[in-house]
């Protein structure tokens, strides 16, 4: 069960954004919403007069303190979600797990560029690091992205056991919405290690507490991002899911070349989970 959602933000369009999705699954849900806004610490050098430290960090306060009130005028007062507002000083990914932590947050939910170099900010580059050590399911949702009923769900999977854990999960969400689910398999040189046609999916088929699936497998073409986008984009895929365990299939996303790819040009939202 979901109760409380974090959404970090940089107060950017992409960042409001992830909030409307957000506001719209927290009033779906009936979960309490909180805004993180990461303050980035200020490298002053030693020999400035600390008067000119002290007045940056006031304009960084005065910037943050503006900014929330213009989120609650425009989007928060009238979105019917409880929320709180916060901001640190520190760095993103550390600020994140420290505040999730702390107040026993459940789903962290952030917006990605979809870009590449200068753009890959808050909302961007450092996506991928929050979803790689995040121990917590990390919902990314693209800058087109809007919130829609979730009716059909592609879970991306290399049969990596042990599933049960992302699986009881991903049923939480199907549960939301009666949604459909496509348990996505991409053919590659990496079946060669196990035997495919025994997976998780058909020993446990009997034990899976998913209702509306179904196990769809294609073969690998440019890459496996390439190949996953291809499927989603071919059926009415509200909702990408993709599960991390260790030194397996995903890592070979998150900590690649590969995992800017899905995480900065996903067109549907991503849910990762973990194994």
């Amino acid at each position: 069960m979901i109760s409380k959602i974090l959404v970090p933000t940089d107060f950017s369009e992409v960042a409001n954004n992830a909030l409307h999705y957000a506001i719209s699954l927290a009033n779906k849900i009936n979960a309490e919403l909180h805004l993180l806004y990461i303050k980035n610490i200020p490298l002053v050098d030693s020999s400035y007069p600390n008067t000119i430290y002290q007045t940056y960090m006031a304009e960084i306060d005065e910037f943050a303190a503006k900014n929330f009130e213009k989120l609650e005028d425009k989007i928060l007062k009238k979105s019917g979600v409880v929320y709180k507002t916060q901001s640190a000083y520190g760095f993103i990914n550390d600020e994140i797990q420290e505040y999730t932590n702390a107040n026993k947050i459940d789903l962290i939910i952030l917006g990605t560029t979809g870009a590449s170099g200068i753009q890959e900010v808050l909302i961007g580059s450092n996506a991928a690091s929050v979803v790689a050590k995040s121990e917590i399911p990390v919902l990314v949702i693209p800058p087109s992205a809007k919130f829609e009923d979730i009716l059909h769900i592609v879970y991306a999977t290399d049969f990596n056991e042990p599933e049960f854990p992302a699986v009881s999960r991903l049923a939480y969400f199907a549960g939301l919405y009666n949604a459909d689910i496509s348990i996505l398999h991409v053919k590659s040189e990496y079946d060669n290690y196990f035997d495919e046609e025994h997976n998780f999916f058909v020993k446990n088929k009997n034990q899976i507490a998913l209702n509306n699936w179904k196990v769809v497998k294609v073969n690998e073409k440019e890459n496996i991002i390439e190949s996953i986008n291809t499927y989603v984009e071919s059926e009415h895929t509200n909702l990408l899911v993709m599960a991390k365990h260790n030194r397996n299939f995903f890592d070979r996303l998150f900590h690649r070349s590969l995992s800017k790819q899905m995480a900065f040009h996903t067109k549907i939202p991503l849910l990762v989970l973990n194994k």
